[in-house]
């Protein structure tokens, strides 16, 4: 009735770090190749590391990777690991070429600098200058931004993938598809990670050096580093003598798949170059001397500088610098940038002041190894500062207990193990909890970034891609739970000063107060000193203010932000109507709802559909046009073709045949769906959806009332019992769903992507109503528009249409 969408086209070139990786298991060989000689102690040290490393890639389930370790100016360590060919058991060597993905990026921000130095450019330039063809589909961002903007990610473009992952564009054409994007954000406004924008750099190299970017990488960087190893393309690095092939891992049924190598030329500045640990052990070097080979510089002393000086702004001590993620280390920098494309993962990472760089190359698709590994290298190398909080003092033990993840679907249990306080998570190693200060600890082994702070009845947990509230889920009958009457105050609607249009609320459920603003987690309020209000999780630069008149009665609250004040007037009256809770039951509501949709009668008389869509990403510049169908009781597929600048550049086929789903994506591997991916395509394909939901569903509750838009909504959380749960939002006034939140898994990645889809324009047909407008909203692709042009029911459908077509 209701499905979800699956246009899942989610190739990206950045190293994705996710704390709670699934652990895998994985059987290796390696072969150690000739090292500086070292002392015995430091040899330890790196013995420790190399065991950790081994340990960790059977663990997470890599075929092969190489690590070469550089510690003022001499390779300390270089190793392979595991299998290059996975299929014949041909072991890695230092010298194995692999991709490394967006680590080439910092080699693109180097090649501009360069050509500053030269007077050729400026890093202030708009490109326009140099491409012509350039543009921002915004009028103030296309006259300001710069190529500074284009080796930052602070354009405003969220990701514009789609146009050259399909393979069918060159480099100016996925530069011009970009320019029909809709930004995402205002010129620096926020950090938003951008490939073409890279390639953009690189070709605006291209025409200023009167020579392809490849040949001046080859000739300018590749050469004077002694890099002989390395290339720029897939040819030559299948013409090498040595090279890797690329596989995935399924964490579901524990199968190793060699993958196609993915060719992009196209967006070759963005990530295309191959490279072997020996030869990047050369570019480490390079960096650590501050910008010389062999006593020759290559870049300027201030050219060296901006290209690891902060230029953007991420969260916390993290920036962005000219290809380079740029953060602290115990009040150490470290610059650093991973890689992530089919089949491999890499991960480039050093601290300049201490002459101490890694790099890591991997021949499977996106693994935290990469970051997990900083903290391994440094501690062992360095020393850990840190050590002795890791010793658990006798007040920790009231941290022990199990914290309910609820957006990752388990529990986090603290302990006390061999007299340290640790963290377990599922499928990970134990994590060392090293106090900071008070109830606040480290995550040690984990990636950097990763913190908890203990409360009596919860844990926040800090992570670079965002903070959490961990309930305690056996947490002290005795400790009080109760919210303060000056939270209690705030709740009802507020209207903002500026656009009445625009409101926000302030809810009281689960013993919480919380402000609810529509597409965002709530904010718990905690009530920090009078009239002012912490929004957990945020930062603490976060906080609401309450405004009281003359007889102290709240009149309105200021939500104070880094990016300024926000002034809302209370909606009179609504206080106590929003602290109620619904008066109507789920069994109730679905009865409305499904009345709303038709009714079940009328929904039963139907036995299969056919619709003919037209879809816009319009945050990507890529459009396109297929054919839905549904068959019952559960047969779905759809199928599409993807266009670009009015040419066809790819192709999209999706099925559940009734027990088994897949897709098949004329630019990627086929995928066959497993674990939850599967379930969620089972229930996506149900003909009937919410008529089904007993029996879709194990539970269905309600979450609370929201808007969404203008209208007041319901908001019930349906639960499956396998798969993620769903989130619909349902209307107030006509009961017909209005809002979907839900994740989208993938067997192959222990990352699950949130979505949203906002549901108008329905239109009855055949005696339904059928929504004929969707917006699916996700980070990766950011907004995808469908619209129904003609829907066609009980018509023949052969159940060939819902089985896999074959990839010609």
């Amino acid at each position: 009735m209701i499905s979800k969408i699956y246009l899942r086209f989610s190739v990206s070139l950045v190293l994705v770090f996710s704390m709670f990786a699934i652990s895998l298991s994985q059987v290796g060989y390696a072969q150690t190749a000739p090292a500086q000689a070292i002392s015995g102690d430091l040899q330890k040290r790196l013995t420790t590391i190399e065991e950790k490393v081994e340990a960790r890639r059977k663990e997470l389930g890599i075929p092969g990777m190489s690590l070469v370790i550089v510690k003022d100016d001499q390779i300390i360590f270089i190793k392979g690991f595991g299998y290059k060919n996975f299929e014949k058991q041909i072991p890695v060597t230092a010298d194995t070429q692999f991709a490394i993905g967006s680590a080439s990026k910092a080699f693109t921000a180097l090649s501009v600098l360069m050509s500053q130095d030269e007077g050729k450019l400026s890093l202030d330039d708009n490109p326009k200058k140099h491409l012509p063809y350039f543009k921002i589909n915004d009028a103030e961002i296309d006259k300001n931004i710069t190529i500074r903007d284009l080796l930052s990610h602070s354009s405003g473009l969220n990701r514009t993938d789609l146009g050259w992952v399909s393979g069918k564009l060159n480099r100016e054409e996925i530069i011009r598809v970009a320019g029909e994007a809709k930004p995402q954000a205002k010129l620096r406004e926020k950090f938003l990670y951008q490939n073409v924008m890279f390639a953009a750099a690189g070709e605006i190299v291209s025409t200023v050096q009167k020579q392809p970017w490849e040949r001046f990488v080859e000739d300018k960087i590749f050469k004077p580093l002694g890099m002989t190893n390395s290339d720029l393309s897939v040819k030559a690095m299948q013409k090498a003598k040595d090279y890797s092939y690329g596989y995935d891992y399924n964490t579901d049924t524990k199968e190793t798949r060699n993958l196609p190598i993915r060719d992009i030329d196209a967006i070759a500045p963005a990530g295309a170059i191959n490279s072997s640990a020996r030869d990047m052990a050369q570019w480490l070097r390079f960096i650590l001397n501050g910008g010389t080979a062999n006593g020759k510089r290559l870049i300027s002393e201030k050219g060296f500088e901006e290209w690891l000086k902060p230029q953007m702004k991420i969260g916390g001590k993290s920036s962005y610098g000219l290809g380079w993620f740029l953060q602290d280390w115990n009040g150490l920098k470290v610059a650093q940038h991973g890689g992530n494309i089919d089949g491999f993962n890499s991960m480039v990472a050093m601290i300049p002041e201490k002459k101490l760089g890694f790099v890591m190359l991997t021949n499977v698709s996106g693994s935290s190894l990469g970051s997990e590994l900083m903290p391994i290298v440094w501690e062992n190398i360095l020393g850990n500062p840190n050590a002795a909080n890791q010793t658990a003092s006798a007040d920790a033990s009231k941290e022990i207990g199990s914290y309910r993840f609820e957006e990752a679907g388990f529990d986090v249990e603290i302990k006390m193990q061999d007299g340290k306080l640790v963290a377990v998570v599922p499928g990970q190693p134990t994590y060392i909890l090293e106090k900071v200060v008070e109830r606040k600890y480290k995550l040690n082994g984990a990636p950097d970034g990763f913190f908890v702070t203990f409360k009596d009845t919860e844990a926040f947990l800090e992570q670079p891609q965002g903070n959490y509230t961990l309930p305690k889920v056996k947490a002290d009958a005795q400790i009080p739970t109760t919210v303060s009457d000056a939270a209690k105050e705030l709740v009802g609607k507020y209207a903002s000063e500026k656009n009445a249009a625009r409101t926000i609320e302030v809810t009281q459920a689960n013993g919480k107060v919380s402000l609810v603003v529509e597409g965002q987690q709530p904010y718990v309020l905690n009530e920090k000193s009078k009239d002012l209000f912490a929004m957990s999780p945020l930062p603490d630069d976060y906080k609401v203010k309450a405004k009281r008149d003359a007889s102290g009665k709240i009149i309105g609250i200021t939500i104070l932000q880094p990016e300024g004040e926000f002034g809302f007037n209370r909606i009179e009256n609504d206080a106590a109507k929003s602290a109620e809770k619904p008066k109507i039951s789920v069994d109730e509501l679905m009865a409305k709802v499904i009345n709303a949709l038709g009714g079940e009668a009328n929904w039963r008389k139907l036995n299969s559909r056919q619709s003919k869509i037209e879809f816009d990403f319009i945050h990507q510049g890529v459009k396109g046009y297929g054919t839905g169908y549904a068959k019952a009781p559960n047969m779905s597929a759809q199928e599409a073709t993807i266009t670009a600048l009015g040419k066809t550049i790819g192709s999209f086929f999706e099925y559940f045949d009734g027990t088994g789903g897949g897709e098949e994506v004329s630019f990627a591997p086929t995928e066959t769906y497993t674990g939850k991916q599967l379930e969620d395509a089972r229930i996506g394909a149900n003909f009937y959806g919410l008529l089904d939901w007993k029996t879709l569903y194990k539970t269905a509750e309600f979450k609370g009332v929201s808007k969404v838009g203008d209208e007041d909504a319901y908001i019930v959380v349906f639960e499956p019992e396998k798969g993620n749960k769903d989130t619909i939002y349902f209307s107030q006034k006509t009961f017909l769903p209005l809002k979907l939140e839900s994740l989208s898994s993938s067997s192959t990645s222990s990352v699950s992507q949130p979505y949203s889809e906002m549901y108008s324009d329905y239109r009855t047909v055949d005696g339904v109503m059928l929504p004929f407008k969707t917006v699916n909203s996700s980070s990766g692709n950011g907004d995808l528009v469908l619209t129904i042009k003609e829907v066609k029911h009980n018509v023949a459908i052969n159940d060939k249409a819902f089985k896999p077509k074959g990839k010609k």
